[in-house]
């Protein structure tokens, strides 16, 4: 058939433990002293080699104060280790004999889905005629990137939005999105007079829906926004397929029962990749572009968050081979609205923030990351790019890379910050690593060294080059075609960025 054969697709087996086993008790030092970790983080006693660390226990925040304590102790291995190596046994292994759950694509045939993609170039752009959108099916509608497509398809289209909300009943279903589009809009859209709530749980078949309100919404929707994800990066693999794959293939199938079309939301991560430098013009015999034509380049997949969107990527272009009018939405670093400055409720669990947090309350950052830059795209930029390819849907395009190019070098940067009173400057890779190291010893700093968690090597030196390069000239032209452009992300933006995380507390 030419399809890729889901067989061949990288599976990561975890470790299956008795948890009912007896104590088993370490047979070296280093598991002596993974097991001594395990006993001051989770606080209790007596750990053995066979013991789950979830199951005694353990949760994300702690696998990260773990990680953070045994590097602390010159014991190196990654967050994601202690999900896929949840045993003492099994994670010494992982140190000693290397990380076995690496995963690669190399073996699989994506000449299908390629061909799928061969549109989505510069040459080929032609400015569609604007369509009627018609009545849309939102999930994920209250997460931050989902609610902001709801309020400019309710601002700029005439139909009716069904949302799926999980909840305990409808009424609940209800207020959760109510609550929501009192705290991001105020009382605006207070009367919902174009909302129709739908108690849903995307995990469930037919989404827990029956067959009467299943059909009976397959027959009212036109367009289908998928806006739901796990977008945490790190945990179990199978959870995030279930979460954010299966959930894909179902949404796929609700578009075909209904005839709709599908714009689906991805992550530009896909790419291997969240960072340039600036001299990523004068590109090197080794660096690989990342275009909107693009799927699999050879890119490395750190986290299960970005290997689980690159699968339901893979499930998207396959359905359009098979003739799904379907639409993929790469977005970018998503920030403060352009508009007044503010964030998603949720702003602790924003990854790019949680970084920048840690770099402003150090004061410091390293010197060799001043060539990089941070790119700052705004939610309400964002949706409205997103609504804008949707409401000019040709099938002739099918990847869009949604991010401003107007980024900000981590030089400029800092100079924005000091002029705002946040003072931070740049010192040389020593002095940073040492002030870095001394937060571990500080309680109410320990979520600093935690936050370079993800992105340290052995020698804590920060990792953000890479020689891929994302492109997204052809999504640039092709929005300024449709009447689309990015505002310029200055000082004025970062003002109102700054000042809303101080309003919040969340930046001294």
């Amino acid at each position: 058939s030419g399809k890729i054969n889901r067989k061949a697709l990288p599976e990561v087996d975890l470790y299956a433990v008795d948890t009912t086993a007896e104590y088993v008790a370490p047979e070296n030092e280093q598991q002596k002293e993974l097991c001594r970790l395990i006993e001051s983080v989770l606080g209790c006693e007596k750990v053995g080699i066979n013991d789950n660390f979830f199951d005694i226990g353990g949760d994300s925040l702690k696998a990260i104060e773990y990680v953070s304590e045994a590097h602390n102790e010159g014991i190196y291995f990654k967050l994601q280790n202690v999900f896929d190596y949840p045993t003492v046994k099994a994670l010494n292994e992982c140190i000693e004999n290397g990380d076995k759950q690496n995963i690669s694509f190399n073996d699989i045939d994506f000449n299908r889905v390629n061909r799928v993609l061969e549109k989505n170039k510069l040459e080929c752009i032609t400015a569609p005629e604007k369509s009627d959108v018609g009545n849309v099916l939102i999930a994920g509608a209250t997460g931050y990137l989902g609610i902001h497509i709801l309020a400019d398809y309710l601002d700029n289209d005439t139909g009716t939005a069904y949302c799926l909300v999980r909840g305990k009943d409808k009424e609940d279903s209800n207020n959760r999105l109510k609550e929501l589009l009192n705290f991001y809009f105020g009382d605006k859209y207070a009367d919902m007079n174009r909302i129709e709530v739908i108690c849903a749980d995307l995990q469930k078949y037919k989404f827990g829906l029956s067959n009467e309100k299943y059909a009976d919404l397959s027959g009212n929707v036109d367009t289908v926004i998928n806006a739901a994800a796990n977008t945490k990066h790190y945990g179990s693999y199978k959870y995030f397929y279930e979460t954010n794959v299966k959930t894909v293939k179902s949404i796929i199938e609700l578009c075909k029962d209904s005839d709709a079309k599908l714009i689906h939301i991805s992550t530009i991560s896909i790419s291997g990749k969240n960072f340039e430098n600036e001299t990523a013009k004068c590109l090197s015999e080794t660096d690989r572009l990342f275009y909107e034509s693009d799927l699999y380049i050879g890119q490395s997949f750190d986290t299960v968050y970005v290997r689980s969107k690159f699968e339901a990527e893979i499930a998207v272009l396959e359905a359009i081979a098979d003739g799904l009018q379907a639409q993929i939405m790469r977005m970018g670093n998503l920030t403060n609205r352009f508009s007044d400055g503010k964030f998603q409720k949720n702003y602790e669990s924003h990854a790019f923030l949680q970084r920048l947090r840690a770099f402003l309350n150090l004061g410091v950052v390293p010197d060799y990351i001043l060539s990089l830059y941070s790119e700052f795209t705004p939610i309400d930029e964002a949706a409205n790019a997103v609504m804008t390819i949707a409401r000019h849907y040709t099938p002739n395009y099918n990847v869009f890379h949604i991010y401003s190019k107007n980024v900000v070098y981590i030089s400029k940067l800092l100079t924005y910050m000091n002029e705002l009173g946040v003072p931070v400057k740049a010192v040389s890779e020593v002095e940073f690593s040492s002030v870095l190291r001394k937060t571990t010893e500080q309680t109410q700093n320990k979520h600093v060294f935690e936050a370079f968690i993800g992105d340290m090597d052995e020698n804590e030196h920060l990792n953000y080059e890479s020689d891929i390069k994302i492109k997204n000239d052809f999504t640039v032209e092709y929005l300024k075609l449709l009447g689309f452009e990015w505002n310029d992300i200055g000082l004025e933006y970062i003002r109102k960025y700054v000042k809303y995380l101080q309003i919040i507390g969340y930046l001294n």
